[in-house]
């Protein structure tokens, strides 16, 4: 008897497990799904059909696809056959104005309300340290990464892997001379631009108070009114700096261009960095003159030549003997060039776009609208 129940029970269990051994694969490999969904398939945004019109920040990353930051609908990608749009959850707020990349691949995106960091298959809100008084948050890394953060309002931003730590100018001596500060809205060393040059050393450009660089030791000051104010007494800020080729400083308008020493002078309490002025564009010396603008953004192409992002002016090439002027979309304001790693120009606009250049002119760049127009 006990025998013949014995029997019956394996029976019972064989019945059981045989129909649980036959679907155990497909099991399982629903749960794999399952599990790569919730911690490793990356964040794919919104799909749209067009990218907004206000575009600030143009970056490509490593991977080949671009990344478009808009002033007031939140971040675009686009990976070659879907545009994809990230918002105000993925970033923290919709008005981008800085996009870096750092060694691995990670993006970082800063808005005028957070810093996020995105590794290629999710956001991270990433929390803003103020650096203590001592100055020992200051360093000269090769793999940090640095942010402007609400341009104008704050100090630059450095992340060092581990935390984002919101860092704050010296005093400037231009406020001490009584410059002209910007609006109430701003403070004099907010940051409008920040900039690593050839040497690796830092560069910020202010709201109202000038240049500072950070060569690894101190902060060193520069400050040119006409670099910060325009003609007409507008106060611009330092918007762009960039290092040409021949180690000159090209610094927010086309008159002149700085060689900078590396050696600095201790002047009433302050450190000032010691340069010389030198001719910029040909032709733009006086105010009226026809090479003479300002440009809120600077790159360099594949053959060194330079390119300038100059308002409703367009987008100026600068190959070292003459200027050729490109117009962009309708007298649109070009508030940024952009050279990506094929070595093509592109330029983002306050209200009109995305343009490309197409080797003789900058074209509108809408790809799915281009893709169904082609068909």
């Amino acid at each position: 008897m006990e025998r013949h129940m014995e029997l019956q029970r394996q029976t019972m269990r064989t019945r059981l497990v045989k129909p649980f051994t036959r679907w155990a694969p497909f099991l399982l490999f629903l749960l794999g799904i399952s599990a790569c969904t919730a911690a490793g398939s990356p964040h794919l945004g919104e799909v749209v059909r067009e990218i907004d019109l206000r575009i600030w920040c143009i970056h490509q990353d490593r991977r080949g696809d671009y990344w478009f930051g808009s002033n007031g609908n939140g971040l675009y990608r686009y990976d070659g056959r879907q545009i994809a749009r990230y918002g105000r959850d993925d970033l923290g707020g919709v008005h981008v104005r800085d996009i870096q990349e750092d060694k691995a691949g990670n993006l970082f995106i800063s808005t005028n309300a957070a810093v996020t960091k995105f590794d290629g298959v999710q956001f991270e809100k990433l929390e803003l340290v103020d650096a203590p008084t001592d100055g020992s948050a200051w360093a000269l890394e090769p793999d940090d990464v640095w942010l402007v953060f609400d341009p104008g309002r704050h100090g630059p931003c450095r992340y060092d892997g581990e935390r984002l730590v919101h860092l704050e100018l010296s005093r400037s001596p231009a406020e001490d001379a009584g410059s002209r500060t910007p609006g109430r809205r701003f403070t004099p060393t907010g940051v409008y631009s920040i900039y690593r040059d050839r040497r690796g050393h830092m560069w910020f450009g202010t709201a109202g108070v000038g240049v500072c660089r950070y060569d690894g030791q101190q902060l060193g000051w520069m400050y040119e009114e006409r670099l910060t104010t325009t003609p007409n007494g507008g106060a611009f800020g330092i918007r762009s700096i960039y290092e040409d080729r021949s180690g000159d400083y090209w610094i927010c308008n086309t008159r002149q261009r700085f060689e900078v020493a590396r050696e600095v002078i201790e002047q009433n309490g302050h450190v000032i960095l010691d340069y010389t002025k030198r001719e910029g564009l040909p032709g733009a010396q006086p105010d009226g003159a026809p090479n003479f603008e300002y440009f809120p953004s600077i790159t360099e192409d594949h053959d060194g030549a330079l390119w300038m992002a100059c308002g409703n002016a367009g987008v100026w090439k600068y190959g070292g003997d003459s200027v050729t002027k490109f117009a962009v979309g309708d007298a649109a304001y070009s508030i940024e060039v952009y050279c990506d790693r094929q070595g093509t120009l592109w330029a983002g606009t306050v209200d009109q776009g995305v343009y490309r250049f197409d080797g003789a002119k900058f074209e509108g760049f809408q790809p799915t609208r281009d893709a169904r127009q082609s068909k």
